[in-house]
């Protein structure tokens, strides 16, 4: 006896959510026009950040990406010889914290330069070969693992040797890059922080504009003995699609403007001769922020629901 009134009560509860689901859903297209207009605010206080968290994702990989090792340029003082100069790079590869050390003898980088900058002609006029030698040094990878440390250790190391006029750490626009990342974290963290409140406050609006609009009928509702659980229900499903919807919203607007970036972007990395491709936010991101907007919708609906049953005083 016991079961069957338990089950009946179930299916009883599973029928006011199915009635709930249909009447938030109906509801929320009987006026397109402020459903549209609330959707669009949602969407695009979602797309921010998540755009904010695309950028991010995209500098972070240029940075991250350890197919290319950091080198260090040392340059030989003129009047050193190129022999000198081979001496020294043996000597060096013999380091623990060195990987490899190729030479660029200065005859080599005046050729180079012709090609690259076209002024063969003028450097013709010149007596000598104004470039140095070079040695471009490869330190080991465990040494990349703390950029900050090692490698300014090392390059001082470098710079301590009689043959070396100038040391040039080819890392260094990296780890200036990934110290702006670290802030920028930061920042969109707060940002995100102060958007999700946004969305909030406008569906708490919403719903507190449609609690108004239905106040008579939530009064009969109470008269006649209907739950707080029972009144709320519709409302929390509302703010549950407002944030849902909303954030498929936000999607569409950010993979749009991913498109429009696709082509300039592949084209500047092919100018650098780089494989670099932008990328998007991915099934998990993407899953996240559809979870992280519906929560917001239903919390926001919880809490404007929550005051006017506060207010009129059921519990």
């Amino acid at each position: 006896m016991a079961s069957k009134q338990a089950s009946s009560a179930s299916v009883g509860v599973l029928g006011h959510h199915k009635e709930a689901i249909s009447f938030s859903l109906s509801r929320l297209w009987q006026s397109p026009l402020s459903t549209w207009i609330t959707l669009a605010a949602i969407a695009i206080a979602l797309s921010l950040p998540a755009s904010l968290h695309l950028l991010l994702k995209n500098l972070k990989s240029m940075t991250d990406d350890k197919r290319e090792v950091p080198t260090i340029s040392l340059f030989i003082k003129h009047g050193i010889s190129e022999q000198q100069a081979r001496d020294r790079g043996q000597l060096l590869e013999e380091l623990s914290e060195i990987d490899k050390v190729i030479l660029v003898p200065k005859d080599e980088a005046l050729a180079d330069f012709r090609k690259i900058t076209g002024f063969a002609e003028t450097l013709e006029t010149l007596d000598e070969n104004p470039l140095p030698h070079v040695l471009v040094v490869t330190p080991h990878l465990n040494l990349i693992g703390h950029p900050g440390l090692d490698l300014k250790k090392l390059s001082k190391k470098l710079e301590n040797y009689p043959e070396v006029d100038l040391v040039q750490m080819d890392v260094e626009w990296v780890q200036r890059l990934r110290g702006i990342l670290k802030i920028a974290e930061r920042a969109i963290l707060v940002i995100s922080i102060l958007l999700a409140l946004t969305v909030l406050l406008v569906v708490g609006n919403t719903i507190k504009l449609n609690i108004e609009n239905r106040k008579e009928e939530i009064e009969v509702s109470q008269l006649i003995g209907a739950t707080s659980a029972y009144i709320r229900r519709p409302f929390l499903y509302s703010g549950l699609w407002y944030g849902l919807f909303g954030g498929v919203m936000s999607l569409v607007f950010v993979h749009f403007a991913l498109l429009f970036l696709v082509s300039p972007v592949n084209e500047l990395a092919q100018l650098y001769g780089s494989t670099f491709t932008i990328s998007g936010l991915g099934v998990r991101i993407t899953l996240y922020i559809l979870l992280a907007s519906s929560l917001l919708g239903l919390i926001g609906a919880w809490i404007a629901v929550g005051r006017h049953l506060r207010n009129t005083r059921v519990y």
